[in-house]
């Protein structure tokens, strides 16, 4: 029976603040990699887990192997990956019967679940660090509490937001909208915490600069399709809410609504689409058909979810008989949609003979 003791570093302080790579596999690495994080941080909690971990291995003897993985700086989804992927490549290697986990107890419930997806986890040994009790003992943790960039961002960045938005409402004498701003702000940091958006906002704002230095058409196309999106849904929204004679639900103020953006939201895709289709022409010198077939589309989807809006609207508001599906105009509407949609077919597949079925797939 091969016991692995296992000591998991999910934020990569050895990685970054060592330059070491993991996994660390073996005693003698393993005080090695140890000894190096004690002098690059000696307060990091890392360190007595490493340590603790190697007085476990030599406790345990011949049949054991000592083992540190490291996860990743972007703590989550992230993370735990590449965490799980390393800890296969360890079990194809060793191939361990069982585990020890030695960990500081911080993110035990993330962590214990992937070891014990694939291994048999006979005991967590959690390491805590004793510390002074005394008044200066609890302010020196306090301020390096206030250091650590984890809890800084955990912790430090809602309670400073709050603070922010709280003292500039009370300078403007508006203390109700600063109370609303701050349950909006804390509502928002949780979401994303729940969510792990902290990745996905990281990388939106990379693209965003980037897009701003290179001058790519698409990042303006976009914003330019949100604004007319967001005004189309306060437009929508405040006609809904004033018209006469007042609609008597939910679905037919549903319908009214999406009646009134159906065509907004039509040339919102189809300018954020042509930025897009400009900077791959320019960038690469490539045509990217399917952007060039989707107006037909997007014309033809305006048309016949426009008059099927018109037509419920007649019926469900103003009480017309099921006869309006038969009226001219709202079949005309229909032979339209349907001729275009076809038309972007046809174009497709012109399109598909003359440059090849690979070459249309690529875009």
């Amino acid at each position: 029976m091969k016991t692995l003791v296992l000591c998991i570093d999910r934020d990569n302080d050895l990685g970054r603040k060592t330059d070491m790579d993991s996994p660390v596999i073996g005693r003698e690495e393993n005080l090695r990699a140890a000894e190096k994080l004690a002098l690059a941080d000696p307060e990091d909690s890392d360190v007595n887990c490493m340590f603790s971990a190697i007085a476990t291995f030599d406790r345990l003897g011949e049949d054991a192997e000592i083992v540190t993985i490291c996860g990743s700086d972007e703590i989550g989804p992230v993370s735990d990956k590449i965490i799980a992927e390393k800890l296969d490549e360890v079990i194809d290697k060793i191939k361990p019967d069982s585990a020890i986990l030695v960990t500081d107890g911080e993110e035990d419930e993330y962590i214990l679940p992937i070891i014990e997806s694939r291994l048999k986890v006979d005991a967590v040994k959690r390491v805590v660090v004793k510390q002074s009790k005394t008044l200066e003992g609890t302010y020196y943790l306090i301020s390096r509490f206030m250091e650590d960039e984890k809890m800084q961002r955990k912790f430090m960045l809602p309670i400073a937001l709050v603070l922010f938005f709280w003292g500039l409402s009370a300078i403007l004498g508006s203390p109700a909208w600063g109370f609303a701003t701050v349950l909006i702000v804390l509502g928002l940091y949780l979401m994303a915490r729940v969510f792990h958006l902290q990745g996905f906002a990281r990388s939106l704002g990379k693209e965003v600069y980037a897009g701003l230095r290179s001058g790519k058409i698409s990042l303006f196309a976009n914003l330019l399709s949100l604004f007319i999106m967001l005004s189309a849904v306060v437009s929508a929204y405040n006609m809904v809410s004033t018209v006469e004679p007042a609609p008597h639900g939910a679905f037919e103020y549903t319908i009214m609504f999406m009646d009134e953006i159906v065509w907004w939201f039509v040339l919102s895709v189809m300018i954020s689409a042509a930025g897009r289709f400009t900077d791959v022409y320019f960038k690469e010198k490539k045509v990217l058909w399917g952007y060039v077939i989707l107006p037909f589309s997007l014309i033809a989807f305006g048309l016949l979810l426009s008059a099927s809006l018109d037509v419920l609207i007649k019926i469900s508001i103003n009480g017309e008989p099921i006869q309006s599906l038969f009226t001219m105009p709202f079949l005309t509407t229909i032979i339209e949609g349907v001729l275009i949609a076809f038309i972007g077919t046809v174009l497709y597949h012109i399109a598909e003979d003359m440059y090849g079925e690979e070459e249309m797939q690529k875009s």
